[in-house]
């Protein structure tokens, strides 16, 4: 496995209100599937692998207000990342910025701003803490 770039300075959300931003965490009746990496509103954003923005992705259906990135590499690996505006379709390279982190105390008052990091590996999703082992989480 290769270790991603890093798409934030800051590590991984801690317990706030919400919850926690590891994977597993709970969510009551479900368990969280992704990271959540602290980001403040604005922040640059960046690619974490090779590969090429397919589609812009929006979190919550039936809103435009959030939306964010998948990314797919050369060996179908898939990293989806939202809460992140400015997103354009393309080739990307790790380091690159892709957009920026967006505000989500409108919608979550008092949470700990983020991006949400999810890997899906032949369609599953996986927990993507080892895959950013040589950053700060």
């Amino acid at each position: 496995m290769t270790d991603f770039a890093c798409i934030t300075e800051h590590g991984l959300r801690r317990q706030d209100r919400w919850g926690s931003g590891h994977f597993g965490a709970s969510r009551g009746s479900r368990r969280h599937s992704g990271l959540d990496l602290v980001a403040s509103p604005g922040e640059q954003i960046l690619s974490p692998i090779d590969g090429t923005i397919t589609r812009i992705a929006y979190p919550y259906s039936g809103t435009l207000e959030y939306q964010g990135a998948v990314i797919v590499d050369a060996s179908g690996l898939e990293v989806r990342i939202y809460y992140v505006a400015g997103v354009e379709l393309g080739a990307v390279k790790a380091g690159d910025v892709i957009g920026t982190a967006q505000n989500l105390r409108r919608r979550y008052p008092d949470i700990t701003n983020h991006v949400h990091v999810e890997i899906r590996v032949s369609g599953a999703k996986v927990d993507p803490t080892p895959y950013f082992s040589n950053c700060q989480l």
